[in-house]
């Protein structure tokens, strides 16, 4: 089997109708991007019932009939045909050669035909089932697909292997199942996993309702306390803020009266700034003034000797006009006879213009009624033509009718011969159908026995694992109960870490020296810290020393008395409070004399010296010995007194419960705190805490140890469950295969039935479609026989028109000359006419212009004696004008001076005035800046208001008004802060807390009981269900898993065949959950190490695709590939490998690949080359590549 022919017209950018013809072997299909190339493929597809108009590359179906350019109409239908070598019967139709057409009208209607036939769109679909050609197949593989394997997103190159497993139509299965049940699924699962959450939420909820009652008193009890505390710092606030108006608002008065002085000085500056800017002004007007007089007087010196030169200038002119006037009345003369002899010429011109123009007009007359008959005679020739091509056209389609009612004629009569031999054919394939049937009809029976007998095993193996179930249920709760005492536990350990952190029990003054070392490692040079931060004690111990020690626990040791100053100064300058150091250097032992110890030691109750039974560092030793080195430990207080009176109370004893016998006699008892909440307690709570969570998490450990145990029996019993199952699923679908077995053989025996029916009436529609295609045909031929004696009539007609115009051009042609000879005659005789009007003119302008300029010279010279006259008295004149302006001049410059002078006095005065208002300016500033950190501290307090103001609202949603009824009165702030450190405490003690468990108790409570009612409703429904599912996918999971191992051998043979060398292979990264894990890619080329396929480079990754995709052709073999560009971003090199390796199977395999890369080309056995001579519209050429070689030799 393989593809001999593919038809198109219509098709996208294929207009007009196209057919490619195909051998076995490599057919190449080649041309520049855009051309259309990756039509072809397109085509195939649609023909092959694709519906996706997606993956056509369009945005509904329509887009793929022509649409029409700019120089063409769109046509109304898109048609390809395939033709299909069938000799060795792949296809299940008893014909050697089937041919498959798609037709799509613009109107949305849809055609399909196989062998001519019209059929359905699921024929052809079943007819190329399992042939591995279709629209599902791998047949056809474009670029798309290489993107796919290449893609990062898993989804993607997980759909390529399941397609290729052919699990998709499993998976389509599934899914309907799932959406018609969905409803009843949905809520089982949703009520089955609320019951197993409310089993499991009923007893700790209890627990954490009563755990959130506690929570709730104690967080009310905080809020009030904090909300209180939130509401006095804001109070404070106010007060400074009123007081900081208070003193801008002084600030702003004094800036206020500094003006009001400047405003004066001003005001006064304001008078003699006028006045100098009137004097000014006045001056400005004098300098001007003066400035116009020195111009005034040089005008006129100019003025006298211009007049001068006019003076001389008029004399000499007038000597000139005398000789100028006797030339000019001799021309004038002579002007007036040229004239009267120009006029005679003039007369005779237009006599012989009339006669000329008298024989143009009659010549034209006679032309105008030869170019009308012309005109009439050309209309009947064109006319006469146009009928004769209509004629031919007509005559034309008439023939291409004949031949096509030939074509269609001989092709009845093979389709009716072929018709019989499949009716034939059809009758024997009906009867083998019916013998497989019987065959299937015994398999079944057994498979329907042995499936019983493996669901009696499940049944067997769920009860197991049941009792396994609940076995993990039991080490579960206890290992809960046991994270909830670590839980416990932890909180402590944090709370007393925090403690320890925070130093909480140190007065304020010995944090501060303590934060401040932190901070400051010079300041921190020689303070060492509190004594209970530097001791260690035995629990026996702890309550003796602490009670001797008392206040002395927070004294600071330094190493000497200088470091003591320092934090002391340090403590005064911020009003931190006060302490007590101890430095090294100052501080003695105090010890009790051997003598006496050596008594004391025999007494009854005797435990120790106190500085005996503490831990510090040896250079601390001095200290220690002057803190307790004086003290005695006894075992209580008889033994206690009975030692003071025995020594006369010389010395201080403590007992092991803290009561005290002070030296001298008074005594000190009563009850004490926990050891816990002790200063030099924590530490030791802090160790045993830590020995407590180690047991307890070791506890863990051994839980975890059972219950993976207890998991792994599970995880057997399940396996063992999973494998019967899959036995189970084998034999489901042995059955189910074999049922669908007899199914389609009874609906193959009923197609085949109905094919018989549908051929033999197709066979009498053929008979009838004869007898009217040979009447037509004869209808045709009379029609083209009285169309050719048309045309020659028509021709005829031509030909006499022809010669009349013939004639007439002739006749038209000699008039056309002696016109033009008329207009020439006519148009010189207007020229020369004009030519004499124009001297005339010349002439009597000449005269005009001689005349005037006679009478000009006399005017002229008559007016230069008067004016000379005039010029000489302007001399005059401005001569006593000049001598006047000189004395004005000088009385400006006078009055100037004066008022320069008055100018510098009120300028020098200003000068004073500002100085004034500059020290005023100054003062200003410097209330300014004052002004300026006032208002900084006001920002700073208001920021810090609306900081508290947003906390109220953030941590409690409260306003301050809000906030004002549930304050509470404060006193003293310290003991509030107690509070507050022993409620949170108290929170933390309690852990997470779920305060709205006391209603969801309730709640959870009555709805688990209506729950387990509608649990108990849904089971059997539940179980159907889940089996149709499970059955599905067990076939889904044996079928992937059997094909990926079959492309995962093919991959990599292909990546060694196409890399020389090498490993390949893809894992399913999630071994347990074949069906969803992602699947990676894993190569490694020869040469380099092993790693992802992502890591590759481009050209790489994409030769490592295009292996993959052999792999899966080998594993699901097509009789033709069409393979569009796959080889697109390959370098050169490698696309030579692949043309190789494609050349290999050429003998077994037809191959159709769409490409621009020259190796492809070069391997090929056929080209094909489509190319768009016309816009937008594809064309075909072909060639062999064995006569283009012979054509390059």
């Amino acid at each position: 089997m393989y593809l001999k022919s593919l038809e198109i017209q219509g098709f996208k950018s294929f207009a007009d109708r196209i057919v490619l013809h195909f051998n076995k072997g490599q057919t190449s299909v080649v041309g520049p991007n855009g051309s259309g190339k990756s039509n072809i493929a397109d085509a195939v597809r649609w023909v092959l019932g694709e519906q996706s108009a997606k993956t056509l590359r369009g945005n509904k179906m329509e887009d793929v009939i022509f649409a029409g350019t700019q120089h063409r109409k769109p046509v109304g239908f898109a048609s390809v045909t395939i033709t299909i070598d069938n000799t060795d019967r792949m296809l299940p139709i008893d014909f050697s050669e089937v041919t498959v057409t798609r037709r799509m009208y613009r109107s949305g209607e849809s055609e399909y035909f196989l062998n001519k036939a019209p059929c359905r769109l699921k024929d052809i679909q079943e007819l190329f089932m399992n042939t591995g050609v279709g629209r599902e197949g791998y047949s056809i593989i474009g670029q798309g697909r290489i993107d796919e394997i290449l893609s990062t997103k898993s989804e993607e190159r997980r759909l390529v292997f399941e397609e290729a497993a052919g699990i998709t139509k499993y998976k389509a299965r599934r899914k309907e199942a799932e959406r018609k049940l969905e409803n009843t699924r949905q809520n089982l699962l949703r009520i089955g996993d609320i019951l197993a959450e409310l089993e499991n939420q009923l007893e700790p909820l209890a627990r954490q309702a009563e755990c959130a009652r506690r929570y709730i008193d104690l967080s009310n009890e905080l809020k009030g306390i904090e909300v209180s505390l939130f509401l006095d710092m804001i109070d404070k606030l106010k007060v400074k803020l009123e007081e900081a108006n208070s003193q801008a608002d002084e600030i702003n008065a004094q800036i206020d009266e500094e003006n009001r002085k400047i405003g004066n000085i001003k005001d006064r500056n304001r008078s003699k700034n006028e006045r100098l800017e009137s004097l000014k002004t006045e001056l400005e007007k004098l300098r001007n003034t003066i400035h116009a007089l020195d111009t005034g007087i040089e005008k006129n010196e100019s003025q006298i000797r211009l007049c001068e030169e006019k003076i001389n200038h008029l004399t000499s002119n007038n000597e000139n006009f005398g000789n100028d006037i006797e030339s000019i009345k001799n021309r004038m003369s002579e002007l007036e006879t040229e004239v009267e002899r120009k006029k005679k010429r003039i007369i005779q011109l237009e006599r012989d213009r009339e006669h000329f123009t008298r024989l143009l007009a009659e010549a034209e007359e006679t032309l105008a009624a030869i170019v009308a008959r012309l005109d009439e005679g050309e209309r009947l020739v064109e006319e006469a033509k146009q009928a004769v091509m209509d004629k031919q056209d007509a005559l034309s389609d008439s023939k291409i009718r004949l031949n096509n009612l030939k074509n269609d004629t001989e092709n009845y009569i093979q389709l009716k011969s072929r018709l019989r031999e499949d009716i034939r054919q059809s009758t024997i394939e009906i009867d083998r159908e019916r013998m497989k049937k019987e065959d299937l009809d015994n398999s079944l029976r057994k498979t329907r026995e042995d499936i019983t007998a493996c669901k009696n095993i499940i049944n067997e193996l769920e009860n197991n694992r049941n009792e396994t179930q609940k076995t993990l249920h039991e080490y579960r709760k206890a290992q809960e109960e046991t994270s909830r005492r670590v839980n416990t536990l932890e909180s402590r350990q944090r709370v007393l870490r925090d403690m320890e952190a925070s130093m909480e029990g140190y007065s304020h003054s010995v944090k501060a020296i303590k934060q401040a070392c932190t901070e400051n490692r010079q300041f921190g040079q020689g303070i060492h810290g509190p004594v209970a931060q530097l001791i260690t004690v035995e629990e026996r111990y702890e309550t003796a020393v602490e009670v001797s020690l008392g206040g002395s626990l927070q004294n600071i040791v330094t190493d000497d008395e200088f470091a003591a100053k320092r934090a002391i100064e340090y403590l005064k300058k911020n009003n931190l409070g006060r302490a007590t150091f101890l430095p090294i250097t100052a501080v003695k032992p105090r010890t009790l004399e051997p003598a006496l110890i050596g008594k004391i030691q025999t007494m009854p109750g005797f435990e120790g010296i106190a500085s005996d039974k503490v831990k510090c560092d040896s250079k601390f030793s001095g200290i220690l010995l002057n803190l307790l080195g004086r003290t005695v430990i006894v075992d209580n207080m008889d033994s206690g007194i009975a030692m003071a009176r025995q020594f006369d109370y010389s010395f201080r004893i403590v007992t092991l419960d803290g009561e005290l016998i002070n030296a001298g006699g008074s005594m000190t008892g009563g009850s004490t705190g926990s050891k816990a909440s002790s200063i030099i307690g924590r530490t030791r709570v802090l160790k045993e805490l830590e020995e407590e969570l180690k047991v307890l998490r070791k506890e863990q450990s051994g839980l975890n140890e059972k219950i993976s145990a207890v998991e792994g029996t599970l995880a057997d019993i399940n396996a063992l469950y999973e494998k019967e199952q899959k036995n189970l699923s084998d034999l489901e679908l042995v059955r189910l295969r074999d049922e669908n077995h007899v199914a389609a053989i009874l609906d193959n025996i009923r197609k085949i039935t109905a094919r018989i029916d549908l051929m033999k009436q197709q066979e009498s529609e053929i008979d009838r479609q004869i007898e009217e295609v040979r009447g037509e045909s004869d209808k045709e031929a009379l029609r083209a026989k009285a169309i050719e004696e048309e045309i020659a009539a028509l021709k005829q007609k031509i030909l006499s028109h022809q010669t009349k115009n013939k004639d007439e051009q002739a006749k038209r042609d000699e008039l056309h000359t002696d016109i033009n000879d008329y207009k020439v005659s006519v148009n010189s005789i207007i020229e020369s006419r004009q030519s004499v009007e124009e001297q005339i003119n010349q002439l009597l302008q000449e005269k005009s212009n001689i005349n005037a300029s006679l009478e000009k010279r006399e005017e002229e010279k008559k007016r230069n004696i008067v004016r000379i006259s005039e010029l000489q008295a302007e001399i005059q004149g401005i001569v006593k004008k000049n001598l006047s302006l000189k004395e004005e001049k000088v009385g400006c410059e006078l009055k100037a001076e004066g008022i320069s002078e008055e100018i510098r006095v009120l300028e020098e005065e200003l000068s004073g005035m500002l100085d004034k208002v500059t020290e005023h300016n100054s003062t200003i500033i410097t209330l300014q800046e004052g002004l300026g950190r006032i208002e900084a501290k006001k920002a700073k307090m208001e920021s810090e208001l609306e900081t508290y103001q947003n906390r109220l609202w953030d941590e409690y949603g409260l306003t301050y008004g809000n906030a004002i009824e549930i304050r509470c009165e404060i006193s003293n702030t310290r003991a509030v802060q107690n509070r507050i450190n022993e409620i949170k405490a108290a929170i933390r003690e309690l852990g997470p807390v779920n305060v709205a468990a006391i209603e969801d108790y309730s709640k959870t409570k009555e709805r688990y009981t209506f729950m387990k009612a509608q649990h108990d409703d849904l089971i059997q429904s539940e179980e159907k269900l889940r089996k149709v599912i499970a059955d599905i996918t067990s076939v889904m999971k044996k079928q992937f898993v059997e094909q990926f191992e079959i492309i995962n051998r093919n991959f990599n043979q292909v990546f060694r065949e196409l890399f020389e060398g090498g490993y390949a292979e893809v894992q399913i990264a999630d071994a347990e959950n074949v069906l969803e894990s992602n699947i990676e890619i894993i190569v490694q080329p020869p040469g380099k190490k092993l790693q992802n396929m992502m890591l590759l480079s481009g050209g790489e990754r994409a030769m490592v695709a295009i292996a993959l995709v052999f792999a899966i052709l080998k594993m699901r073999p097509a009789p033709f590939y069409i393979l569009d560009e796959i080889e697109a971003s390959l370098d050169d090199a490698n696309v030579y490998k692949f043309a190789e390796y494609l050349k290999r199977y050429t003998d077994k395999l037809q191959f159709i690949v769409i490409t621009h890369r020259k190796g492809t080309m070069e391997s090929a056995d056929v080209l094909y080359g489509v190319t768009m001579e016309e816009q937008g519209v594809s064309k075909v050429v072909s060639m062999r590549m064995s006569e283009g070689m012979e054509n390059a030799g």
